[in-house]
């Protein structure tokens, strides 16, 4: 099961301009990062990743820092791996698009079936429902101050 992060342009929950983006590591951007944060408009994290791979690449020229440079080289790609769908998201949301929801589903069409296929009605025992957008209330009642774990006005 992978977690599918579903962004909307203009904040509608069904709009068919929806973009998923499934979060974990990508073999792509391990393989190519650069090329992979350029075709995806991350053009700040292109330019790192093109100054870091270049001084890896210089490191791996010389016989004394041939480690440095694998280390470099390796552990930016694995990095931008893990972090680019991440990074993705967060340039999405940076631009204007809206964060609707988290998928969790076994493939993206899977996961569009869930988006699209689910009402917007939120049922009727959901307490969450009953607050307002700009509420700061929570509908679930607080206990009483406390002083630990245990419950002195109980009298354990």
């Amino acid at each position: 099961m992978a977690a599918y992060i579903v962004l909307s342009p203009n904040g509608r929950l069904h709009d068919p301009e929806c973009r998923f983006v499934r979060d974990g590591f990508s073999w792509a951007a391990a393989l190519f990062p650069t090329i992979h944060a350029l075709a995806h408009g991350l053009f700040l994290d292109a330019l790192i990743l093109l100054i870091v791979r270049a001084l890896g690449f210089a490191c791996l020229a010389a016989p004394q820092t041939l480690g440095v440079g694998f280390i470099l080289l390796a552990a930016s790609s694995l990095i931008y791996g893990f972090e680019a769908r991440v990074r993705l998201s967060d340039h999405l949301a940076r631009r204007g698009w809206k964060t609707e929801r988290v998928v969790t589903a076994t493939s993206l069409a899977d996961a569009e079936a869930i988006h699209y296929g689910e009402g917007d009605e939120i049922p009727a025992e959901d307490p969450i429902s009953k607050l307002e957008m700009g509420a700061t209330r929570s509908p679930y009642p607080r206990p009483a101050h406390q002083f630990g774990m245990i419950d002195f006005q109980k009298g354990r």
